[in-house]
């Protein structure tokens, strides 16, 4: 489904780890009592009778089997704790490691694709933008969710940019990226513009509208849909 792009925000890029447990070293073997005879002298010497002690030898442990959690479906953030920023009639952010970048406005909200970004769910230009010979660039959520096509870069969310006075006053971090200066939604913040809603963290940059349920995920991972 191809839905209204608002406004065109720059393509630009993103990121990306692992963990192991070993297992806990086997309890020592108790010694084993050994009990000796002595025989006459044209006798061989007897043999040392069996261990009375529990046995040196670990048990080999039976493998574990482990499922893997799958990752939780994205749902749309809700407006508790987010900055409104609905004066400024529209706001640009990059993620903080500069390689998202948002824009919202009162009719919508979009995220360009972060350069390296999983394309595989990802539709065509011809069924995105048939014909206007533009790459699919991003996703946006207005009236309904879906793709959109841009050409090249006509607004960013430097900070000296006419959409991001929001951020002058927060006192939240800026970014370097690809030599611009970027105005970031730190990891756990939340940004409101009208009904929409965007909130950062450490899995990407979710957006959407509350009242509908719609918006989406945008992330190295790729993007996800919430219809």
């Amino acid at each position: 489904m191809r839905a209204r792009a608002l406004f065109v925000v720059a393509l630009f890029a993103l990121s990306g780890c692992a963990v192991g447990q070993s297992p806990s070293a086997p309890s020592p073997a108790s010694p084993s009592a050994v009990v000796a005879t002595t025989a006459p002298v044209s006798s061989p010497p007897a043999t040392p009778s069996a261990s009375t002690g529990p046995s040196s030898a670990s048990p080999t442990p039976s493998p574990v089997k482990t499922t893997a959690k799958p990752p939780a479906k994205p749902t749309v953030p809700n407006a508790s704790g987010a900055v409104n920023v609905t004066s400024f009639g529209q706001a640009h952010f990059a993620s903080p490691t500069g390689r998202i970048w948002c824009a919202m406005d009162e009719d919508g909200t979009l995220c360009h694709f972060p350069r390296g970004m999983k394309m595989t769910k990802v539709p065509t230009s011809d069924e995105v933008c048939p014909g206007e010979g533009l790459d699919v660039t991003g996703v946006n959520v207005s009236d309904e969710v879906g793709y959109f096509c841009s050409g090249g870069v006509e607004s960013l969310p430097q900070t000296d940019g006419e959409y991001t006075d929001w951020w002058q006053s927060r006192g939240w971090p800026s970014v370097n990226y690809d030599g611009w200066t970027l105005a970031t939604l730190p990891y756990g913040k939340k940004l409101r513009l009208g009904d929409f809603v965007c909130e950062s963290q450490n899995i990407g940059i979710t957006c959407g509208n509350p009242m509908t349920g719609q918006g989406f995920r945008v992330a190295l991972a790729g993007v996800s849909l919430i219809e």
